[in-house]
């Protein structure tokens, strides 16, 4: 296999802050992070779009709405369930339970299987008890890992659809180095580049062989462009320990999030990495900023 593709992946996606966009376009819908401040130093959270004023590499832009981060996540669970993992299957069962037990109850979560293809286990509005009832159904459906696909699928069908909520990918995966085809880099970069001026988050467990090949490549690349955690493992024993980590990490990064606000503007597309300068009209209130959540 081809290996340039891995250092297309890294220098495209790292680099951009906010998402590339077809210059055909006129403007694009872009997210910064603010946290506002009274001079106690108390969060301020009566703020309206408004108080805000941006400005994008010197130009002014038009605020279009300034929400405070307290919805609900909207998380995929993406669960690798191909043929590697039907040895397994009781340890992802446990994980699985530890991890919608230890996630707060208020969170969506779509579960997601993507072996030979995407399987759509369980919708963001579905009960924690059809959640619970197919995690404990869950089996090896054989085939190759179909990580790529389903990633991509996952994050039209059930993320992008939810522009209110905070975004989340909560991946556990195999990977033996065997890959049914060449990732497609494009369309990974383009995804990737819309996802973190989203702000999405994602945290991953990698359970490998003796081998690597593109599935560790592209979930490290979108694990740490986000500043996740991602934990590589030979076996599969801390497996559930790791997942409860990964949930009591969301509950904490939602809790920081919950008095910041996410202020979204109409940016120029033409400007692939624009330089974002936040200020308020409210003089009692100062700000900080970011691209990521939380900070």
């Amino acid at each position: 296999m081809n290996r340039n593709w891995r250092r297309t992946v890294s220098a495209i996606a790292i680099v951009v802050l906010i998402p590339l966009a077809l210059a055909a376009q006129r403007t694009i819908t872009r997210s910064i992070f603010v946290s506002a401040l009274d001079g106690a130093g108390r969060p301020v959270l009566d703020l309206r779009p408004a108080d805000f004023e941006v400005t994008e590499s010197g130009a002014k832009r038009e605020v279009t709405s300034a929400t405070l981060g307290n919805a609900p996540m909207r998380i995929v669970l993406m669960v690798d369930s191909s043929g590697p993992v039907a040895p397994m299957i009781n340890t992802f069962k446990k994980a699985l339970a530890v991890f919608v037990d230890t996630l707060p109850p208020q969170h969506e979560v779509a579960f997601i299987s993507s072996g030979a293809q995407i399987r759509v286990r369980a919708r963001p509005n579905d009960s924690r008890d059809k959640l619970r009832a197919e995690m404990a159904r869950f089996a090896s459906e054989g085939g190759a890992n179909a990580f790529l696909d389903t990633l991509l699928e996952a994050d039209t069908r059930f993320l992008k659809t939810a522009p209110g909520q905070w975004p989340v990918f909560v991946i556990v995966t195999t990977d033996n180095g065997e890959a049914r085809k060449e990732p497609d880099v494009v369309s990974y970069n383009k995804f990737m580049n819309d996802f973190l001026g989203r702000g999405g988050a994602a945290h991953a467990v990698i359970i490998v062989g003796k081998q690597t090949g593109p599935v560790t490549d592209l979930v490290t690349n979108l694990v740490d462009n986000v500043s996740g955690f991602r934990q590589t493992m030979n076996t599969d024993n801390s497996l559930p320990e790791r997942m409860r980590d990964i949930a009591e990490r969301l509950d904490i990064d939602h809790r920081v999030m919950m008095n910041r606000y996410q202020v979204t503007y109409t940016g120029d597309p033409a400007v692939v990495a624009p330089v974002v300068i936040v200020n308020t009209s409210r003089d009692d209130v100062r700000l900080q900023m970011s691209v990521r959540r939380p900070f």
